[in-house]
């Protein structure tokens, strides 16, 4: 039985569960379950954790507790109903509840059970009929915000109840709660759209993000290390500490004051007062330290001493004080140095004290997984699930390549347990799993424990890997970049439409992919290249992965594609000029398209209607660096100077874009063009030019302003 069963209360008696039933009889359990501790029926405490595979998850999700529902009725039925709704399958298609959701579907369950007293008087399924439902649902649309996908979800339990009647003591539904609808319906929304609406977040932004990331990983990391390292090794120190004589305590305080005057160095106060016990605030005040609060737990750790043998001796702290009037403050107080940031040439931030070294390594933790997360595009389970030695080396077919690869662990649609699996990835990965390593070596409590993402803040004795809010975290990791490099006009990572942007971890997977798919020559943190991602992230992934990313990607490209046509035929319709021997026959096709959709009194042509009408040109659109390709393979010139085969796609290193029939320039294009040329005018500058070199630059600067020519003068190409 589980320890956890609550003491005597009223109850009632189910006609359809025993009180040892165990509650997750029908899941997989986790190998190091101890199946004697299984909750039972009975039990008021649910404890969901054996089933559930995902670390992150046991932190937040794993508990039931039905003790907090006083009405006797109303607490059998939430027992039964979730009994049921993680051991029962009525249909081939019916999925049993995942054990992580237990709670939410708990609380949803509640929500309506107590409306339905505060109408009734009491909880009685029999006299629940479709008025009242009706009414709940209005009661929803007026009370409650969010997307109304996620207000269909406190409908299901209705639903549900009816379903589910033999396992209920009490029955279930005796009506179809309307007529059979799908809750989605009745909030005229479906329940997975058929378009992914998680918004991509803007080039300006993730490479702000991505900069401070790496900025966080490559250089800061070792200052934070080296304060931690210092920091243990006083802590050690202090654990075999001798008690120390009374004049003892005035000699250590003097010697250690003559060491910070050598220095030239203050007296350590806090760098954030407000996160310091009352005890500090009394003595600052008690002393006279001017508002600022001493940092008396270094002081003690420095000096060897204990809190309370200095704060009882008046000698001592009178020594202290005077030290103050002569030497200042210090805030922090540690002695690891801090780096210069190379952007600024300051340090890049104050010395530590303890409480910033544990926030610095939270920003640093936050910084890691912002890496890993988005550069290689693994959802936030899959980074999480993440394991200390998860980097994997191997060479190419050649012997010439080394490729880095993450192993994790892929639970979208591979069950409870999940399936191994390996994401190719880049150098800043393998940089920031290495960090995420060092943080984890040290809030690692148990020696079987290999979990790479430790919660940091508010750790206790019973180990659960796993950041169970690293949204919000990944939003303090913002707020700290943007109060210390940032203004108030000019925040370091922009705004968008003048607001911060929200980061949620799907925005780093998606994001990926579309700039993967769309822009392959976009920058990722200023070194690395969207196209080098997608080369390593692609290569060894013959067909489809385990994540599913590469289908994304595909997914994404379509949509990208669609996105740039229509950007394409906007611009033309404002009189953008286009260059290229594309460019007349796609210049017809927009006028006809244009034709076609007005101009008519009243008539407004929405942008699904011009995207059906542009569809056959998107399919066929390829962003390249100098040119957009259309891509004809009969016509191919990039195919016609390898002789390969028909493909479905331009070999982009190959094309000529003032000969291929397929190409098209647009003014998007016009500063490389103008950037190449610039260069080929420097290189004529110089008068020991081969005559041969010359006349191939003149000639090409020639054929280049030729072909942009339409761009900058305005007129038809």
């Amino acid at each position: 039985m589980n320890l956890h069963t609550a003491i005597a209360r009223p109850s009632v008696q189910s006609l359809v569960r025993c009180a040892a039933d165990v509650v997750l009889a029908s899941m997989p359990l986790r190998d190091d379950t101890d199946r004697e501790r299984l909750s039972r029926f009975g039990d008021d405490h649910w404890d969901m954790t054996p089933a559930i595979f995902q670390s992150r998850l046991r932190a937040c999700r794993a508990r039931l507790d039905f003790a907090r529902i006083d009405c006797p009725a109303e607490r059998l039925l939430a027992k039964e109903y979730i009994f049921a709704r993680l051991n029962q399958r009525l249909g081939h298609r019916d999925l049993r509840l995942r054990p992580h959701r237990a709670r939410d579907e708990l609380n949803h369950l509640l929500r309506f059970t107590s409306f339905v007293r505060q109408r009734l008087g009491g909880l009685d399924i029999g006299l629940i009929d479709q008025e009242l439902i009706d009414a709940y649902r209005s009661m929803l649309l007026a009370t409650t915000s969010g997307a109304t996908r996620h207000l269909a979800r406190y409908l299901k339990p209705i639903t549900e109840l009816r379903r589910l009647g033999p396992y209920l003591s009490g029955g279930g539904l005796s009506f179809l709660p309307w007529n059979g609808r799908s809750c989605y319906r009745l909030f005229d929304s479906r329940p997975v759209p058929q378009e992914n609406r998680t918004p991509r977040i803007p080039e300006p932004v993730i490479g702000a993000l991505l900069h401070w990331s790496l900025r966080y990983v490559d250089l800061f990391s070792h200052d934070i290390f080296a304060a931690r390292a210092e920091l243990n090794a006083l802590m050690k120190r202090r654990a075999a500490r001798p008690r120390r004589r009374k004049n003892d305590v005035v000699n250590r305080i003097v010697a250690w004051i003559d060491a910070r005057r050598t220095a030239g160095r203050g007296i350590p106060v806090w760098n954030s007062p407000a996160a310091v016990s009352g005890h500090a605030h009394k003595l600052s005040r008690e002393a006279g330290f001017g508002g600022e609060v001493l940092n008396l737990q270094l002081i003690v750790l420095q000096t060897d001493l204990n809190a309370q043998t200095i704060q009882e001796n008046g000698h001592a702290l009178q020594l202290i004080r005077d030290a103050v009037a002569e030497l200042g403050f210090e805030r922090g107080g540690m002695d690891t140095p801090i780096s210069i940031d190379p952007d600024t040439g300051l340090p890049w931030r104050s010395r530590f004290d303890a409480h910033s070294l544990r926030e610095e390594e939270v920003n640093l933790q936050s910084a890691a997984y912002v890496l890993c997360a988005y550069l290689t595009g693994m959802r936030d389970s899959e980074v999480q699930a993440m394991r200390s030695g998860c980097i994997r080396r191997s060479l190419s077919a050649d012997g010439l390549v080394e490729r880095l690869a993450v192993q994790s662990t892929v639970y979208k649609d591979r069950g409870a347990r999940g399936e191994t699996a390996e994401w190719i990835t880049i150098e800043p990965v393998d940089r920031a799993v290495a960090v995420a390593e060092r943080m984890a070596a040290h809030y690692r409590h148990d020696d079987g424990e290999d979990g790479l993402w430790l919660p940091i803040w508010g750790r206790s004795r019973r180990s659960n890997p796993g950041i169970a809010n690293i949204t919000g975290q990944i939003s303090r990791f913002h707020t700290v970049i943007d109060d210390r490099y940032g203004t108030d006009q000019e925040p370091a990572i922009p705004l968008v439409d003048g607001r911060r942007w929200r980061f949620i971890t799907r925005q780093f997977r998606r994001t990926l992919a579309w700039y993967i798919a769309n822009r392959p020559f976009g920058v990722v943190a200023g070194k690395n290249q969207y196209k080098h991602a997608s080369v390593a992230m692609f290569d060894g992934y013959a067909g489809s992965s385990a994540s599913g990313f590469r289908q994304e990607i595909e997914q994404e490209r379509a949509l990208g594609q669609l996105d740039d046509i229509v950007a394409h035929y906007e611009a033309h319709v404002q009189g953008e000029r286009q260059a290229g021997h594309a460019a007349g026959r796609l210049a017809a096709e927009y006028d006809r398209i244009c034709n076609e959709l007005g101009p008519l009194p009243g008539r407004i042509a929405d942008k699904g209607r011009i995207k059906a009408m542009l569809a056959h040109l998107a399919r066929t659109l390829h962003v390249g660096h100098l040119n957009d390709c259309f891509f004809e393979p009969a016509t191919a010139y990039c195919l016609e100077k390898v002789r390969m085969d028909a493909r479905d796609a331009p070999i982009l290193s190959q094309c000529s874009p003032d000969r291929c029939p397929n190409s098209c320039i647009t003014r998007r294009h016009l500063p490389v063009w103008e950037a190449s040329i610039a260069e080929a005018e420097a290189l004529l500058r110089d008068k020991r030019l081969p005559r041969f070199q010359r006349e191939t630059l003149l000639s090409d600067n020639e054929r280049k302003r030729k072909l942009i020519a339409p761009l900058k003068n305005g007129d038809a190409a």
